[in-house]
């Protein structure tokens, strides 16, 4: 019969080992495990438009041209991520994708200048859409981030718009075993993730489509021809209402030269501006919930990936800005002036941000200091004009220059 002592030597020796295994193979996981965490070299794909297409647009408000890269996101080409560079994603909708203006003047790109001519290393990619809300944001989350790796990932939401289109309710998966394990092995559980993912990609992997080019007379036409269909069915209270509208905001939405569903939506819901500023009404109450929850869901990915995660909210030129206060009243939508002092467009994403978890930024007083810039919004159309995209890049420059590593910063600047 062993002794006590010896007993008690074996049992310290076997505890030693398994401390022993298991910083070896934490420090695997920091060593090697990074090797095999590199995201793959983007190819053609179809994230949000198809491929190397062209788009040129006309209203009355503004002329410009969109053009999609290889793998169909409005930006430059997006190769793999170099090493030393500090790579942000942007999600939103066509405010981030930056609907009626050149992709140079976007607060996206504006912002990189800004950053790149301090001496940051830094890359920050379009990932905007016109048209879509927080569930599209997590969908393409879901295939962007394996693909591009970025360092941070941030969310952006049009106050209103982007709250009121929430979506339903996404319940949290339960944990499994690869969300425990990365607590202890962060890299090698990303490596068997994009594994996974690249195997789903390939599986799932759908024609993409030819590279599309549209004039800015076919996109008028198209336009004009919406504008007429909604006008045939409008019912004889809305065409009334519509009738009365000043001539040249129905000569601009008669000729498709002004967003016809801008129109429509006014003409069902002439209070969808004003409808999410009592956050205690049981409606906003669901949507802050709903989007708390999307935002769940973009955060699982980017913690899947190693990606940072952050929520910034879009000034919408309502709640921000006189002319743009006084413009929406001149398509059909109710306003007044307790928009331009309330907290509620902001309050309602920062509720939903902390019930995820997530840093919420803001602009939106930024914004309100220059309440009186009857340029920052396009006067019809409503979506930030370049003044404005200028204007968001230097407010959001110093929030981001706090997110970028010193390690991002070139030698000599």
């Amino acid at each position: 019969m062993p002794a006590k002592g010896s007993a008690g030597k074996n049992l310290l020796l076997a505890a030693g080992s398994v401390v022993l295994v298991l910083v070896l193979t934490v420090a695997a996981d920091r060593t090697v495990g990074r090797l095999l965490t590199k995201a793959p070299e983007p190819g053609t794909m179809e994230l949000l438009f198809p491929p190397n297409s062209e788009q040129h647009f006309e209203s009355s408000d503004f002329t410009y041209t969109a053009k999609t890269n290889s793998i169909g996101l409005r930006d430059h080409p997006v190769g793999a991520k170099k090493p030393g560079t500090f790579r942000i994603l942007c999600i939103g909708d066509s405010f981030t994708y930056g609907w009626g203006v050149d992709i140079d003047q976007t607060w996206v790109k504006g912002a990189e200048k800004r950053l790149r001519d301090k001496g940051y290393d830094v890359e920050i990619i379009n990932g905007g859409k016109p048209g879509t809300g927080p569930p599209d944001f997590a969908a393409l989350a879901e295939k962007a981030v394996p693909v591009l790796a970025p360092d941070l990932l941030i969310i952006t939401i049009l106050q209103d718009d982007d709250f009121a289109g929430a979506g339903e309710g996404v319940k949290e998966p339960q944990s499994g075993f690869l969300d425990w394990a990365r607590l202890i092995y962060p890299n090698f559980v990303r490596a068997v993730r994009l594994a996974r993912q690249t195997r789903q990609i390939a599986a799932n992997q759908q024609p993409v489509t030819p590279p599309q080019k549209t004039s800015a007379e076919d996109n008028r036409r198209w336009t004009e021809k919406t504008a007429k269909d909604f006008l045939d069915k409008m019912p004889p209270a809305d065409r009334a209402r519509f009738d009365q509208f000043e001539e040249k905001v129905k000569q601009a939405f008669l000729s498709g030269r002004l967003n016809p569903y801008m129109i429509d939506l006014a003409m069902k819901n002439r209070n969808f501006y004003t409808i999410c500023m009592n956050l205690d009404d049981p409606w906003a109450r669901q949507c802050i919930q709903h989007l708390a929850e999307q935002f769940v869901r973009i955060k699982r990915v980017a913690a899947n990936f190693g990606a940072r995660l952050a929520v910034l909210t879009i000034p919408h030129g309502p709640y921000v800005n006189r002319a743009a206060n006084a413009n929406i009243r001149r398509v059909g939508y109710e306003s007044n002036d307790d928009m331009l002092v309330s907290n509620a467009p902001d309050e309602s994403v920062r509720i939903a941000s902390q019930r995820a978890g997530l840093p919420f930024w803001t602009v939106m007083e930024g914004f309100r200091a220059h309440r009186d810039d009857s340029t920052l919004f396009f006067e019809l159309d409503g979506h930030l004009s370049a003044a404005g995209h200028a204007l968001l890049a230097d407010l959001l420059t110093p929030i981001l220059e706090k997110e970028i590593p010193a390690g991002a910063k070139r030698n000599g600047t």
